[in-house]
């Protein structure tokens, strides 16, 4: 009897059949569970890059609301080549500025945020208008448009299909900026108005010379 008792003790415990089960369980849990923590912070990482982006172009725009606002002549918006162009000229009409947003630049990316949508602010004198494809300083990057392009020139003394019955006094841009990474995208627009316009800013200027032909 002991010895029967003894020969079942030796005989308890698993099978080879019952670990190697076990052990492709654990293994389908280990996947989903590492899958799930990798995509949380795939997440994760690209909503924090979004609130950078967004972060970013706001404080685009702020800058946008300092140079813009105070504009003495707006350029007619346009596309040359691959770049949107948009020119205006400073309060005192001494200085042209203008915004330029490449969607395919020329210079090889170094990381996530460069090479892509770059949008520069330009500065020169009239007269002395930046060579073409010339750097600007960086505004925001990683920006994506339409056709119908990042900027709309709302010109003084003509009514908007919007608001038929209002006649604007000053010239205004519009801007309107998609930042896109991955598949996730966000997006500000705004008006500016140039309170140093009028409707009889007239439509050429000498800063007009800074958009490349």
């Amino acid at each position: 009897m002991a010895r029967s008792r003894a020969a079942d003790a030796d005989e308890a415990g698993f099978s080879l059949v019952e670990i190697l089960v076990t052990l492709s369980v654990m293994s389908v849990v280990m996947v989903m569970f590492t899958t799930a923590v990798l995509q949380i912070y795939g997440n994760s990482n690209t909503a924090q890059t979004i609130a950078a982006s967004r972060s970013q172009l706001n404080q685009a725009f702020q800058r946008f609301d300092r140079e813009v606002r105070y504009a003495s002549w707006i350029a007619t918006p346009g596309k040359v080549d691959t770049a949107w162009y948009v020119e205006f000229a400073s309060s005192d009409a001494k200085q042209c500025l203008q915004l330029r947003l490449e969607t395919a630049p020329a210079q090889a990316k170094d990381n996530n945020t460069d090479g892509t949508g770059v949008l520069q602010l330009l500065r020169w004198t009239p007269g002395a208008p930046p060579a073409k494809n010339q750097p600007g300083q960086t505004i925001a990057s990683q920006l994506v448009t339409d056709a119908a392009g990042p900027f709309t020139l709302v010109p003084a003394g003509v009514s908007s299909t919007a608001d038929p019955s209002f006649t604007p006094d000053f010239q205004a841009l519009r801007v309107q900026l998609t930042a896109r990474v991955g598949v996730s995208t966000a997006t500000v627009s705004t008006t500016f108005t140039a309170l140093n316009t009028s409707r009889n800013t007239p439509s050429t200027h000498a800063c007009s010379a800074g958009r490349p032909s």
